[in-house]
């Protein structure tokens, strides 16, 4: 059986085209001023790009997995974790291993202000790379000097392929008790690093407390959750014609969708509580509610263009090597074209470089390196898609 989701290439670019920008904007913030507009527009955009791949990564994976289960009655565990092995681990170790291991020098060569050069802290970050943990060590160690911090996100996931297959065939028939379970999990660890854990250290740093909730597990798992509950909506769509039909009459996903990028772009300036308890939940929503009207029958969307569909093949590059490519344009920057007082060079044209460069980057590692792994996963796959 082969299953293929039209319209989500297009938006697993997306969501990595957001993080790029928000990044490449960052960047440059010490050397070129950006508009106020640009500022606010791309403040959140970075972190709701990665919580729009949380949702699309909980959504294809549940998806395939409620497959699965229901149709040969278990799930491979070897075949799952197999999968992900080949389609994650080749780029992340490979690229990450170069980065721990040679960037620090040459970064500091380029002048790019990296000081992780001592043996002792590339092995530091050797080990949290190789356990698939810098965002423990993100949490917990503050940083491991800008070498790969990218990648935190990458380990979460993979923490999440860790223990959602055993979830998924044991909660089967009670996945309604797991969402209950996500959906606490998240609230009771934010409510325990925002008042409780301040309270019980007065002074101490509210900020890091906040820190070390954003880049755990426990944290991301009500987007992951919204993945499954629209991959239980999506798997139940038979049943629910008539409601599904309405709620994504032509008109409501114009709507949904006009409400979505309004929200990324910060037209609304949420809170600073509404940013700890409540931003997972407006994705959830948004983002989830995209998602189901990009695979609908009848859907507005029109991303199934051969050049998205190529960029969403990539995007997993995209994500990984943005930060240094981005980097290394705007070093390009600034020595042949330089003025930073240019609002139009820096907040335009060095982010849409930063994005080209980047894309042609994850293009030549995913079609001389990663798709070798890619081809040996297909025998692995119960269900066949491409994620």
């Amino acid at each position: 059986m082969k299953v293929y989701f039209k319209n989500l290439d297009g938006i697993r670019f997306l969501a990595a085209f957001m993080v790029v920008v928000h990044h490449s904007i960052f960047f440059k913030k010490s050397y070129s001023a950006s508009y106020p507009i640009v500022e606010r527009s791309i403040e959140l955009m970075g972190r709701l790009g990665v919580s729009l791949f949380f949702i699309l990564s909980g959504f294809l994976i549940s998806y395939l997995l409620l497959v699965e289960k229901d149709k040969t009655g278990t799930i491979s565990f070897r075949n799952f974790y197999i999968r992900r092995i080949l389609r994650i681990w080749p780029l992340y170790l490979g690229y990450g291993l170069i980065l721990t291991l040679f960037s620090p020098t040459v970064f500091a060569m380029l002048g790019m202000g990296q000081e992780a050069t001592d043996w002792s802290t590339k092995l530091l970050n050797l080990v949290f790379l190789l356990f698939f943990a810098v965002n423990f060590q993100l949490a917990f160690l503050g940083d491991n000097r800008g070498i790969f911090e990218v990648s935190w996100s990458v380990c979460i996931e993979e923490q999440f392929y860790l223990i959602w297959p055993p979830l998924v065939n044991f909660f089967r028939k009670k996945l309604s008790r797991l969402l209950v379970i996500m959906f606490a999990t998240s609230i009771i660890s934010r409510i325990f690093f925002y008042f409780i854990l301040p309270a019980l250290y007065p002074g101490g740093p509210s900020d890091r407390f906040l820190g070390i909730n954003y880049e755990m597990l426990f944290d991301k798992l009500d987007l992951f959750g919204g993945g499954l509950f629209i991959a239980l909506v999506y798997y139940n769509r038979s049943k629910y014609t008539a409601v599904l039909g309405r709620l994504f009459h032509p008109l409501v996903q114009v709507v949904m969708t006009v409400l979505a990028v309004l929200f990324t772009v910060s037209v609304v300036r949420p809170t600073d509580q509404f940013l700890v308890f409540g931003l997972h939940y407006v994705c959830d929503i948004l983002y989830g509610y995209v998602l189901l009207a990009a695979v609908a029958e009848n859907s507005i969307y029109r991303l199934e263009t051969p050049l998205l569909k190529t960029l969403g093949k990539i995007s997993y590059g995209i994500y990984l090597f943005h930060t240094a490519v981005c980097q290394l344009v705007l070093i390009v920057f600034k020595k042949f074209i330089q003025h930073p007082e240019s609002r139009i060079i820096y907040d335009i044209l060095y982010p849409l470089a930063g994005v080209t460069a980047t894309c042609v980057v994850a293009w030549i590692s995913y079609t001389y390196y990663e798709r070798w792994f890619l081809l040996r996963k297909k025998k692995f796959e119960a269900v066949h898609t491409r994620i």
